[in-house]
């Protein structure tokens, strides 16, 4: 597995961005010895559970994914790096919010979390519930903080995490 590295070595990265095939190849190292049955468990900061299995690499690389996160004023690069350090965003993540599926499935919730990136940077990573499957990371979104509003002040006082507020001067 990857060696854990330094926050600012991985601020670093997520800011200069990665190839697809570097991201993808990331993360099917990382998931070698897991399967879609047999998933990775992961922790967020608040206790969280969520599972990522191979299936998650293309819904977390896809053009879908990454053009939210280019709408968001982030490069493609961007993106793809910090899809491939979706376990390590996840485990420094707390949760902010949990909804009902758009669809109106009841067995369905769409928990979102956030992680910080680079400088008022964040990762708003999407995690699917379901009452069959638990809950299984499905995607990310690269956004500046202010997006999210109110909505930090609450999960930051439930969390130790710290996010950077836009009136921090940021090293990035």
């Amino acid at each position: 597995m990857f060696e854990e590295k330094p926050e600012r070595e991985k601020a670093d990265m997520y800011q200069k961005g990665m190839s697809l095939k570097d991201s993808v190849d990331k993360l099917r190292e990382l998931l070698k010895d897991y399967s879609n049955e047999n998933p990775l468990i992961i922790k967020s900061k608040d206790g969280e559970e969520a599972r990522l299995g191979r299936s998650s690499i293309g819904k977390l690389v896809s053009n879908a994914a990454v053009q939210k996160s280019m709408d968001n004023g982030f490069t493609r690069e961007q993106h793809y790096a910090a899809a491939s350090d979706i376990d390590n965003l996840f485990k420094n993540s707390v949760k902010v919010s949990s909804r009902p599926d758009k669809s109106g499935d009841r067995n369905i919730t769409i928990h979102r979390f956030v992680a910080p990136l680079f400088g008022d940077n964040v990762a708003y990573i999407t995690v699917k519930g379901s009452v069959q499957h638990g809950k299984r990371i499905y995607s990310t979104e690269l956004m500046e903080i202010k997006r999210l509003g109110g909505i930090l002040e609450e999960a930051q006082d439930k969390s130790s995490t710290h996010f950077p507020t836009p009136s921090q001067e940021t090293s990035a």
